[in-house]
């Protein structure tokens, strides 16, 4: 049998190693140029109208509806699953119904959806955020979730929906029985109500005179629990004709947000016979 050198049997070795770290090297290449080609293809899903704004009254629910698109596939056979879930934004995430789940392949890459937004009534608006994230996936692309912001504006939102109440208005007397042309003032108080999340923007008292000479409005100052007391005066005067007497008449309003409220009227009388002693 022919033998083989020493110094060449170990060149043969040094060879053959070379040439298996050659296919090494190679291969780590080509499984990077692979891995990247895949990242830069990577499947996208889209949400569209992204960042759109929904316009709802306290208390409604609205339809929103949207598209979801699977695109930049490169396989024939892609095939995903989507869901919506909230990651964040100032509305609470029962606003949204995000119980949706979308299926989307290579051939068909777009698909419908609706969302359901709804608004307690008691609702200012805001900003909502969510994310697509993949449930299943068949493929080997990399598919990353995408986010997407729904922008909700609540409109002729109004805390204050119930107008200011009067209540207990008492007069501290009824009749006027003095001599003529003589200046009295009548004593009045009663309180207001102001409901929760309102503020009275002006209150005032209108004196009504039944000859019209003492017609006048003057502002409501309120106390503690809308209390008040006022002294509305009231010339004791009355024409001869004039056998019921001279009516004054006294009513409380007071505004709000919500509207105007007025108190029941109080009547003054100067009665006929005020010129006695």
């Amino acid at each position: 049998m022919r033998s083989i050198p020493a110094g060449h049997h170990d060149k043969r070795v040094k060879l053959f190693c070379d040439g298996v770290w050659q296919l090494f090297v190679l291969s780590l290449l080509a499984l990077s140029l692979l891995c990247f080609a895949t990242e830069i293809q990577a499947a996208q899903i889209t949400f569209a109208p992204n960042g759109l704004t929904v316009h709802v009254a306290p208390g409604e629910t609205v339809a929103v509806p949207i598209a979801v698109s699977l695109e930049n596939t490169s396989l024939p056979n892609s095939y995903a699953s989507f869901g919506l879930a909230h990651v964040g934004g100032s509305l609470d995430r029962n606003w949204i119904n995000s119980q949706i789940y979308i299926s989307l392949n290579s051939w068909y890459k777009t698909r419908q959806a609706v969302l359901q937004v709804k608004v307690p009534a008691d609702a200012q608006g805001g900003v909502y955020r969510g994310v697509l994230k993949t449930v299943w996936l068949r493929s080997n692309e990399s598919i990353a979730p995408a986010e997407f912001e729904i922008n909700v504006d609540v409109d002729s939102f109004v805390s204050c929906s119930q107008v200011p109440l009067f209540s207990n208005i008492v007069a501290s007397q009824e009749s006027i029985n003095m001599r003529n042309n003589k200046q009295v003032n009548i004593g009045l108080s009663g309180s207001v109500s102001v409901p929760d999340g309102c503020e009275i923007d002006n209150a005032y008292y209108q004196l009504v005179d039944e000859y019209g000479e003492l017609d006048k409005i003057e502002d409501l100052q309120f106390g503690d629990g809308g209390s008040f007391t006022v002294a509305v005066p009231m010339v004791a005067s009355r024409k001869g004709d004039d056998k019921d007497g001279r009516l004054y008449i006294v009513k409380f309003v007071a505004e709000n947000e919500a509207g105007v409220g007025e108190s029941v009227e109080t009547n003054i009388v100067v009665k006929h016979d005020n010129s006695k002693k």
